[in-house]
């Protein structure tokens, strides 16, 4: 998730007086300017970025805005859908010199479609202008800003090119998150939402790009309440990534969720990740250069149940963060129940708008935990599992496990679930034992010994007897410290 972060400070000084230049005049200085340094690029004025800008310069001027970046991107956040706009201030002497301040506002890399602009006169003989820009590409179509609790929203949005998958997440006042079920039809998503409760929502679409999963439209609905008037008040803070690590800490515990351990195997994978993107100036999940979360997993050779990535782009890495929680995709994965280790790993570098910030990475993880009798734990869920079914239970064959435990092993080291190695322990299963009257062989590998839940033959009262192989092995195609079983179910 990438917040407006990016604040390109300026102060400058003319010597004529006369009144502050109007909001056409503004526009005007702007495509003028974006004429001369971007004369390939192709932008519109945006209605809700110009609000937003058009809200900032009003509080500032009425003084419950601070002129910084974090004030520009609060009424951002609340105008406008689009996931990561990018601020430009300046304060500049005299106020009707404002529009000449408009062209060093925007990143020189051309990177935006979208802009809105406004300015407003400061104590001082001075004037605050403000700009905003996007990289504009997906469409939604307008969802009020404030509405009445019980009020169905309609979701219609149409991917940009190169964005597929849409889905769609709602954050509701108490921070819990849904992902409701939605019309699709190629790149264009449709869906009905019900906001019941008073307080604040979060309708936010996801979809897969050239560089994985990314937020491409976030909007702030108010139900049955008023919007924030002003942005918070900004103060002294920690900002390092062990604020990060309180913030996520803090986030959890008002959840009734545990703390999250910091892993220092994971802190490597996500530091790795955040240089990447900063050497490459590419803000993704997924990177030529080091794959996908999973590559990087894998490559470490960090052993998991589960996993998910967070990254963000901002001014700090608290900064980041904060924009990471404020996504309802992303605040799920860090109220994941079944995370326990964390890593965090940042790296300055320039954006790809051109300004400088921190890339911030979060790897939350379940870590595998091996079992000391991992034939045990198999042989007694699939007991389990026959006593549900009202089935007897089947009997451990020390001559079955023989062969299960010698052949999982095979099957390990090869590192793919050979149906002729299975075949194989089905011949050799009934040839060792004359009486035997039939086998069947399955092969699983997972995270632990509930991989084997969805064996359909211990639920099949055809077998009697059963023998169960184990082993922790790391393959290329199943990652690191997976539990390979191999089950022989005979009669």
């Amino acid at each position: 998730m990438r917040p407006l972060p990016f604040a390109l400070a300026a102060a400058l000084s003319f010597p004529a007086h006369a009144a502050l230049p109007g909001q056409r005049a503004l526009e005007s200085a702007l495509r003028e300017a974006v004429a001369g340094s971007c004369p390939s690029l192709t932008f519109a004025i945006d209605p809700d970025l110009t609000r937003a800008a058009q809200a900032f310069v009003a509080a500032a001027q009425a003084g419950r805005a601070p002129v910084t970046g974090a004030g520009l991107g609060f009424y951002a956040a609340l105008e406008s859908y689009e996931p990561s706009p990018v601020s430009g201030l300046a304060t500049v002497s005299p106020p009707s010199r404002a529009d000449r301040a408009v062209g060093d506002l925007f990143g020189k890399e051309c990177r935006f479609n979208r802009a809105g602009v406004a300015a407003a006169v400061l104590a001082g003989d001075e004037a605050v202008v403000a700009l905003v820009t996007a990289a504009h590409s997906t469409e939604l179509l307008p969802i009020p800003g404030k509405v009445q609790p019980g009020t169905a929203v309609e979701v219609d949005a149409t991917l940009g090119p190169g964005l597929s998958s849409p889905r769609l997440f709602v954050q509701a006042p108490d921070a819990s998150t849904e992902e409701p079920p939605v019309s699709v039809e190629g790149r264009r998503l449709r869906a009905r939402v019900t906001l019941a409760a008073r307080g604040e929502y979060t309708v936010e679409v996801l979809a897969t790009g050239p560089g994985g999963p990314e937020v491409v439209a976030n909007r702030r609905v108010f139900v049955g309440v008023a919007p924030p008037a002003a942005p918070p008040a900004e103060g002294p803070r920690e900002t390092g990534l062990a604020a990060v690590e309180h913030a996520i800490a803090r986030l959890r515990t008002s959840h009734g969720l545990p703390a999250l351990q910091r892993d220092p195997a994971l802190d490597r994978v996500a530091e790795g990740h955040s240089r990447e993107m900063a050497r490459t100036r590419t803000f993704a999940h997924v990177l030529p250069s080091d794959g996908s979360m999973t590559d990087r997993l894998r490559k470490a050779g960090y052993a998991y149940r589960s996993a998910g990535e967070n990254i963000g782009l901002s001014v700090d890495p608290l900064t980041a963060h904060e924009a990471i929680a404020a996504s309802p995709a992303h605040l799920k994965n860090l109220l994941d129940p079944h995370h326990r280790r964390l890593g965090l790993g940042i790296a300055k570098g320039t954006s790809p708008d051109g300004a400088e910030g921190v890339y911030l990475t979060e790897v939350l993880a379940a870590p595998i935990e091996t079992s000391r009798d991992p034939e045990g734990e198999v042989a007694r869920l699939l007991q389990e599992k026959r006593r549900s079914a009202g089935l007897k239970p089947l009997a451990r064959d020390a001559r079955l496990d023989a062969i299960a435990a010698r052949e999982v092993r095979e099957l390990a080291s090869r590192g793919d679930l050979s149906r002729d190695l299975q075949r194989a322990v089905v011949d050799e299963a009934l040839k060792s034992r004359l009486r035997l009257r039939s086998a069947i062989a399955e092969a699983y590998v997972g995270s632990g010994p509930a991989a084997t839940g969805s064996s359909p033959n211990a639920v099949s009262p055809a077998w009697t007897r059963v023998g169960v192989g184990a082993v922790y092995a790391t393959s290329e195609a199943y990652g690191a410290g997976r539990l390979w079983v191999l089950l022989v179910y005979a009669r």
